[in-house]
């Protein structure tokens, strides 16, 4: 079976999961949006594997009370580990591979909110 990427899709994409990871592709959307960074998450179980294949992102790390804002080259892998706290800014026209452990969900990753507001430009 040949699965390929949806474009009137936005968000996270889900395109290949078997029992060990899953793989998608993540658009702009509102929740990957530039500006205001109100909540950030952590995966308790598993790493991340971003690759940006078009367009700019940008991730943001916080970790010990610092915020370290990265942004991503093209057709570079960049691996968040388990436990660190991430948001995902995108450019209208970006595209992000991104692959985790096939279980990840709601029921292991954690979701905090900022007392103080974060702005990526």
């Amino acid at each position: 079976m040949l699965s390929i990427k949806d474009p009137e899709k936005s968000g996270f994409d889900k395109f290949f999961f078997n029992d060990k990871f899953k793989c998608a592709f993540i658009t702009h959307s509102p929740q990957y949006a530039f500006g205001k960074v109100s909540q950030m998450k952590r995966h308790n179980m598993t790493d991340e594997i971003f690759v940006l294949l078009s367009g700019i992102a940008v991730m943001l790390i916080y970790e010990n009370g610092i915020f370290t804002q990265t942004v991503l080259e093209s057709k570079r892998s960049y691996n968040v580990e388990k436990g660190t706290w991430h948001y995902l800014a995108l450019s209208e026209d970006a595209l992000v591979f991104v692959t985790e452990n096939a279980d990840t969900d709601s029921t292991n990753t954690d979701t905090i909110e900022l007392e103080n507001e974060y702005f990526i430009k």
